[in-house]
C-alpha cells in the first residue's frame, strides 16, 4: 500500500495543480466538486486506486433516481454513478499495479468533469444539495 500511495501522490503531482492529503486519501478540488483519490488493498495482494466524486446529497432513494443514474451509467465512459446514504457518487477504479499516468489523467478528468456537470442536472430533476455546499 505504501508503494501505491506514493505512486498516487506522484500521479497527482504530475496531473493537477492542487491536491491535499487527508489521512490515507487525497482530495482534488475541481470547480463545484472534489475528487477523492483512495488507494486500497483489494484481494490477493492486489490494489485499487479509487476515484470518487460525491455529487449531490440529501436525495431520497427512488425508482426514478435509479433509472436516471442508469442512463448516466450507459453514457459515461469512466465511472459509475450510484446512490448511497442519501448521496449520489461517481466512482471509477483503476488497478493499482498497472495504473499509468495517461490512464490516471483520463479517468480523473472524466470523473471530475462529469461530476461537476451532472450535479446541476440532478439538482434540477430531483432537488437535494450540491455535495460541495457541505465540503
Amino acid at each position: 500500500m505504501t508503494t501505491l500511495r506514493e505512486k498516487a501522490e506522484q500521479l497527482l503531482a504530475a496531473s493537477v495543480r492542487e491536491f491535499e492529503r487527508k489521512g490515507e486519501r487525497f482530495v482534488v478540488p475541481y470547480q463545484d466538486t472534489q475528487i477523492i483519490v483512495h488507494p486500497i488493498d483489494w484481494t490477493r495482494g492486489r490494489t485499487i486506486l479509487r476515484l470518487i466524486a460525491p455529487v449531490v446529497t440529501d436525495l431520497d432513494e427512488s425508482a426514478e433516481l435509479h433509472r436516471r443514474l442508469g442512463e448516466f451509467n450507459n453514457t459515461t465512459i469512466f465511472g459509475k454513478f450510484y446512490h448511497r446514504d442519501r448521496t449520489v457518487f461517481l466512482e471509477h477504479n483503476l488497478l493499482g499495479e498497472s495504473v499509468d499516468r495517461n490512464a490516471f489523467q483520463a479517468a480523473l478528468a472524466s470523473v471530475a468533469h462529469n461530476a461537476d456537470h451532472l450535479d446541476d442536472v440532478l439538482l434540477a430533476e430531483f432537488g437535494g444539495r450540491k455535495w460541495s455546499d457541505d465540503a
